[in-house]
């Protein structure tokens, strides 16, 4: 994230001041993005919190007076809700007020929100999904390098503006991402697979292991059990929603994975130790495939030899 020498926006408005939103905050602070940075939460531990470590210059206990005169206003709330937040978000913006969000399930949130009002009035959205985060969850877990280095999947629909597309990548791009454009199918499409599928297996998979006798069997718990099953620690009601928001294209992978445990089973069974070896070698060359890192050859992250 670089410090701009001049601004991009005069006021941001930030809806939601859990992980996702006061991250957003910190990081526009540290980079000088905007001259004011206001936001809306609900409980006033948090307005307190967020105004003491200056996450944001206005902390409002009502959307109206978060979101008035921003230039751009982001939804940083789980997924069930951001459809409602951005209409109760319009009645106070203006005209040229560009509104986006964090959510990580897309098709669902954007049919909502360009759907027809009863007023008529067109709403200036493009979706967001920065893919960052954290297993850890709430204002105390904020960091201003969140979205530095992550890849932010912009999902524009016809009815969105190249002038508002170009708002939004160029807010992104200043907090150090780097950007995608997708469409909403797409984007759940790809992220099914690679996020929603590693996070519902996470969470099965300790459940699996800790079904009975937690604390002794957790003696014996090593690196790889942590690693595998980091992602477990999500918020449960958060990803609740955002896995049912995607959950045609979930049950689609879900299918597929039970597929290659029926497989690896009937290997096991007969005793087929080369069988058992392919596999575990095509693991192994799929993830570094999949995690190659940005302008290198073949170089792999530190969890590969």
């Amino acid at each position: 994230m670089r410090k701009l020498k001049k601004r991009l926006f005069d006021r941001v408005a930030i809806i939601g001041l859990g992980l996702m939103g006061a991250s957003l905050g910190l990081a526009l602070k540290k980079g000088n993005l905007a001259k004011t940075v206001t936001g809306f939460a609900r409980r006033p531990v948090t307005r307190k919190m967020a105004l003491k470590r200056k996450i944001v210059d206005i902390a409002c206990d009502r959307i109206e007076d978060a979101v008035k005169g921003a230039d751009l206003a982001v939804i940083c709330a789980p997924v069930g809700i951001i459809p409602a937040l951005v209409k109760q978000c319009l009645p106070f913006v203006g005209d040229k007020t560009v509104i986006t969000d964090v959510g990580s399930s897309k098709a669902g949130i954007i049919s909502a929100i360009e759907k027809p009002s009863k007023t008529g009035r067109a709403v200036n959205f493009v979706g967001s999904h920065p893919i960052a985060g954290s297993e850890h969850h709430g204002l105390e877990a904020a960091r201003a390098d969140l979205y530095r280095g992550a890849v932010v999947a912009l999902t524009p629909t016809p009815r969105v503006s190249k002038k508002n597309l170009r708002v939004v990548s160029r807010f992104w791009r200043a907090l150090g991402a780097e950007i995608i454009v997708l469409s909403p199918k797409e984007h759940d499409r790809i992220i099914a697979r690679t996020s929603h599928l590693p996070h519902i297996i996470a969470a099965l998979l300790a459940a699996c292991v800790g079904r009975k006798d937690a604390r002794r069997y957790g003696k014996l718990c090593g690196s790889g059990f942590r690693d595998t099953t980091r992602v477990a620690e999500g918020d449960p009601e958060l990803w609740r929603d955002i896995l049912g928001n995607n959950a045609s294209f979930l049950r689609k992978e879900l299918k597929t994975f039970a597929g290659e445990l029926n497989r690896l089973t009937v290997v096991l069974k007969k005793g087929n130790g080369r069988q058992i070896e392919k596999r575990l070698e095509r693991g192994r060359e799929c993830r570094r495939r999949l995690l190659v890192k940005k302008g290198t050859k073949g170089q792999r992250d530190k969890g590969t030899k």
